[in-house]
């Protein structure tokens, strides 16, 4: 009998399979794609927030602005150096908010106190009504505090007695605590709606004007039939 050919010339090459199940889709290639080009905004939005951002933000939804003059203070700004009525150190800490006479009313929110490098607070000749914020006396750099001419009630808290570097405080009754503030040459508590015996203050200047629910000591307080003037 003749040769017999070899086996592989008589099977033909097979062609090349399709996939198989097990290949790897390549839906995951797309969403590694998507992914990559999204990184940017990520990295972006996990930045923290600005703490004095968050604090002013707070602080502005507490009081009424019929005038606009909040207006750009934005809580998604990296820091509020450039914003309206604020001041700020070279090293972009906030270190003045001084907003006086512009028609604010609503309350003072407590959150002020996470502004820890403030200096001085001007919010005098607005119509800001409600306590005075205890939390005003964890401001350890805090040397001028004017919220004179608003409508605050109630007794000044005995924290404002903690401001150890305070040398003007231009609002307001009046927590013993506040005479033994050693810098403290300037007192002005004129013009709100504060209730109570006045202490002794060892200021040069005192003004307690138009607070007509103030009385001169203790006992004169509970002997009075109408508060003194």
């Amino acid at each position: 009998s003749p040769p017999r050919a070899p086996l592989a010339s008589i099977i033909p090459p097979t062609a090349p399979m399709a996939s198989s199940v097990s290949d790897p889709p390549l839906l995951p290639v797309v969403v590694v794609l998507l992914l990559l080009s999204a990184a940017p905004f990520l990295a972006f939005s996990s930045e923290p927030l600005n703490a004095e951002v968050m604090a002013l933000v707070a602080i502005k939804q507490g009081l009424v602005d019929a005038h606009g003059v909040l207006s750009n203070w934005d809580e998604d700004s990296v820091d509020p150096c450039s914003w309206a009525m604020i001041t700020c150190s070279p090293h972009n800490l906030v270190i003045g908010l001084g907003a006086p006479s512009q028609g604010l009313s609503g309350t003072l929110s407590g959150r002020i106190a996470n502004l820890t490098n403030l200096e001085q607070v001007l919010l005098q000749n607005n119509n800001i009504t409600g306590r005075l914020p205890p939390e005003l006396g964890a401001l350890p750099r805090l040397q001028t505090l004017d919220l004179s001419n608003n409508r605050f009630s109630g007794r000044a808290p005995g924290t404002l007695g903690r401001l150890s570097k305070l040398r003007y405080l231009l609002s307001g009754p009046f927590p013993a605590s506040l005479a033994s503030i050693p810098q403290l040459s300037f007192l002005d508590l004129s013009y709100n709606n504060l209730s109570g015996p006045v202490p002794f203050f060892p200021t040069r200047t005192f003004n307690i004007v138009g607070n007509p629910m103030i009385c001169g000591s203790h006992v004169d307080c509970a002997a009075a039939l109408a508060p003194a003037t």
